[in-house]
């Protein structure tokens, strides 16, 4: 049956509080904890700082107005890894529900499509000292009921293309530009340049240092690109608010 675990009053676990903390070995002669409330692994001797929300919040607005990861742990004297995971674990976050209010949204706004303009933007994705193209696709959705915005990122092809327009109904007029991916689409007009997306193309690359074409700050990985674009979008509020 085993030994039943021992529960430590004397330690507490750094992220719940709880004392319902066992011994979990001994890394490199370090005292290893796991906390049975909460799944948490520490460091008996490690120091643990806990930020604020207001913190939190406050560096995450600073990343989606245009500063480094780096910068924003200069500012707030906070470590880099620790603002790498707030942009990551948040950005997570605000991405899943913009995935969940694009399902719901294109339920709620069907026979009330005016238009559809979809466009491109190219970046580049570095990996293992190579320099990759990657295109990130967005389209804005005009409706009787609001505008919003819809996102995807991958190669510049039609399975790319397929993420945007699997969350959107297939009334309402396509606007493009001369780009043949898009020339199979009814009720299609091409346009030349795709204003709306364009602007927001450009901001992007103005509010994420990641975007920009000369920078230090480059992009390591697909998510991301994905969650660093959710969290411009919901400063901006380009998300289907109706739903939400």
């Amino acid at each position: 049956m085993g030994r039943k675990p021992v529960f430590r009053q004397d330690v507490s676990c750094p992220s719940c509080g709880s004392h319902h903390v066992v011994k979990c070995g001994r890394p490199l002669g370090r005292q290893k904890f796991l906390c049975r409330d909460c799944g948490k692994y520490f460091l008996g001797d490690a120091s643990y700082h806990h930020h604020s929300r207001k913190l939190r919040e406050e560096a995450l607005r600073m990343y989606a107005n245009g500063m480094s990861m780096r910068a924003i742990s200069r500012v707030l004297n906070v470590p880099l890894g620790t603002v790498f995971t707030w942009i990551k674990r948040y950005g997570r976050k605000k991405h899943e529900k913009l995935v969940e209010l694009w399902g719901r949204a294109k339920e709620l706004v069907k026979g009330k499509v005016v238009a559809k303009v979809v466009d491109e933007m190219w970046t580049y994705l570095y990996k293992n000292a190579r320099a990759f193209y990657k295109w990130v696709f967005t389209c804005y959705v005009y409706t009787k009921i609001g505008v919003y915005l819809i996102y995807s990122v991958g190669d510049r092809d039609e399975s790319t293309f397929l993420e945007v327009k699997k969350y959107l109904p297939d009334e309402g007029r396509w606007v493009s530009d001369d780009y043949n991916l898009y020339f199979w689409l009814k009720d299609h007009t091409v346009v030349s340049p795709v204003n709306p997306n364009e602007s927001f193309h450009s901001s992007l690359r103005d509010r994420l240092i990641r975007f920009k074409r000369a920078t230090k700050a480059v992009n390591r990985s697909i998510r991301t690109m994905m969650y660093s674009i959710a969290l411009v979008l919901w400063e901006r509020r380009l998300i289907p608010e109706f739903v939400a």
